[in-house]
């Protein structure tokens, strides 16, 4: 089994959040079906708390980003 960093593991997390946030974010402007496009809003929302969330962690363990 891998071992991780509590650094690794969190700066790991804030990427992969960082990267579907992105993703979410554009797929909500490109939608056209109005139901669709508020499912990846809302998506994209989750995710930046998920961010918030993160790096609050990385400040609680001194992690820089």
């Amino acid at each position: 089994m891998a071992k991780w960093t509590m650094e690794e593991v969190l700066r790991l997390a804030l990427r992969h959040e960082m990267e579907n946030f992105g993703e979410y974010k554009k797929a909500s402007e490109e939608m056209k079906n109005p139901a669709i496009r508020s499912m990846f809003k809302f998506l994209a929302e989750e995710e930046k708390r998920h961010i918030k969330l993160i790096r609050d962690k990385m400040t609680e363990f001194k992690v820089k980003e």
